[in-house]
């Protein structure tokens, strides 16, 4: 089983977005930032980081790579 590590959480107050940033814990080159709802709190950021998560899977299991 693969952990994620939250590492930041950066508010874009101009655009009125919030980005989670998460790394590998086996593997710390890997790198990741996803968006969370605006405004999202401490207390809410790790339900809200694995919905992230899981909303990336699905949309990468469904992906075709071209080139």
């Amino acid at each position: 089983m693969t952990n994620l590590v939250i590492t930041g959480l950066f508010h874009d107050t101009s655009r009125k977005r919030s980005f989670v940033s998460i790394q590998w814990q086996d593997d710390p080159e890997k790198r990741l930032s996803l968006l969370v709802p605006f405004g999202c709190k401490l207390d809410e950021l790790k339900a809200e980081t694995e919905k992230a998560v899981k909303a990336l899977a699905k949309e990468i299991e469904a992906a075709t790579v071209v080139g």
